[in-house]
């Protein structure tokens, strides 16, 4: 069970600091910093599309055509298989990894392989909202979501809800998350509705408790989305490494 990596000695400082700031790890450095809403990172860097569980490609070869594969389906374990050599992650990453890899791994035993990677079928995008909401869950993401629609898909925040403590945690690489932590009472109290931030595909809308304190609060809190595991691996996620994100969310609640 991937719960058994986490060690159950953490223990996460008095919860979330609150207000309106904006969580960068690049590589295990934490910066914080005052939240500009017109300035927060969007997503993976370059903008190239995420392969994720699902999702069907076409790998076409220029000019050794016998090695052409279609309709190739993205498998549970994120993987996909090809003649020579073998299997490959590539969910979680995107096209031009993929056809970059692929050109070495065949030059190998090709010479000077012109190699296009296509994405013939697309699966729904979708955002995570956990922790205190009434549903928590996976929802399909459409284009213009804000936090307020993302927590009402969730059906609204519990009475143990910290309302000015809720992170939007975003990959931004593969080495750079970010956590957008917001102050959810202000935009609903002071018409804050510049706070009421864009979510984009594959975000995780964390709503802590008043106090999230243990380990396994943490991971109670997540535990819906680890029931389909393969599909917040295959977006980016990985379940392997839950204690990285705890770690990380453990650091977004120490104080500024």
């Amino acid at each position: 069970m991937v719960f058994a990596a986490i060690g159950v000695s953490l223990l996460l400082a008095g919860g979330c600091g609150g207000g309106n700031r904006l969580i960068e790890n690049r590589s295990g450095a934490v910066e914080k910093i005052q939240l500009d809403p017109s300035a927060i990172p969007s997503g993976e860097e370059g903008g190239d599309y995420i392969i994720g569980y699902g999702d069907a490609l076409d790998v076409v070869f220029l000019y050794n055509r016998e090695y052409n594969r279609e309709n190739i389906k993205v498998r549970p374990d994120g993987r996909i298989s090809f003649p020579y050599i073998g299997d490959i992650d590539v969910a979680g990453r995107t096209v031009p990894w993929v056809d970059s890899l692929l050109t070495a791994k065949y030059s190998e035993i090709i010479r000077d392989p012109e190699i296009t990677v296509i994405v013939r079928e697309f699966q729904t995008q979708q955002v995570y909202v956990l922790g205190q909401v009434g549903d928590p869950g996976a929802y399909e993401y459409v284009r213009g979501l804000t936090l307020l629609q993302a927590l009402s898909l969730g059906n609204g925040l519990k009475d143990s809800a910290k309302r000015n403590g809720v992170v939007v945690v975003r990959r931004i690489a593969w080495d750079h998350v970010i956590g957008i932590e917001i102050d959810v009472k202000e935009i609903l109290d002071n018409n804050r509705y510049d706070m009421d931030i864009q979510i984009k595909p594959f975000d995780i809308v964390m709503v802590p408790k008043s106090k999230l304190a243990t380990t396994e609060q943490f991971i109670e809190s997540v535990s819906n989305i680890l029931i389909s595991p393969a599909d917040v691996y295959l977006r980016g996620w990985s379940v392997a490494n839950v204690k990285t994100q705890y770690d990380f969310y453990r650091k977004i609640g120490q104080t500024p």
